[in-house]
């Protein structure tokens, strides 16, 4: 009889030792479980980085675009430039080959034509450094209004920005943003 009590309190203390087991376990697992993500989170995570990814490629669209009107404008006005000053050299030798005939004959007919070419010439450096001015203008413009066109108001170009706001822009080349 003492040996079946022994294993009726053996039996009994095992079950109690295996029952307070099995209830730490339970509660370190609940202390370590892991949340998952609810399918709506999934997908705005994924639209937020699709939006991220389309944004960041207009940007770079944007400045690329730039990019190009600027060397293109840069070109154009070297270019100018270049020509004014080959013409302006070109009426500098007529003047000078001119002169130099004409000093023979008169001396005043000379300063006379000197003076005209000079005048010629300046006319024809401001107007390349107009035209240059004029060229870097739209490349600044160029520059500023990198965001999308998305109306018209009062006969200007209606532009969206990156947060949303809208905006045209205005005879000085200044942004001025619409009330919505």
């Amino acid at each position: 009889m003492k040996l079946q009590i022994h294993k009726k309190t053996t039996l009994l203390s095992l079950s109690k030792k295996l029952l307070v087991l099995s209830f730490f376990f339970i509660a370190t697992n609940t202390f370590y479980g892991q949340t998952s993500k609810t399918k709506e989170e999934a997908t705005v995570e994924k639209k937020a980085k699709e939006t991220k990814k389309k944004a960041d490629k207009a940007t770079k669209d944007s400045k690329e675009t730039a990019d190009k009107a600027v060397k293109e404008t840069n070109k154009k006005a070297d270019k100018a430039s270049k020509d004014s000053k080959a013409t302006a050299d070109k009426a500098v030798k007529e003047t000078k080959k001119t002169a130099d005939k004409a000093s023979k004959d008169s001396k005043t007919t000379a300063d006379k034509m000197a003076k005209e070419t000079k005048k010629t010439a300046d006319k024809a450096t401001k107007e390349a450094k107009k035209e240059a001015a004029k060229t870097s203008d739209k490349t600044k413009s160029a520059v500023k209004t990198a965001d999308k066109v998305t109306g018209e108001y009062n006969g200007k170009k209606v532009y969206t920005g990156p947060q949303g706001g809208k905006y045209y822009i205005n005879s000085n080349g200044n942004k001025t943003y619409i009330k919505q």
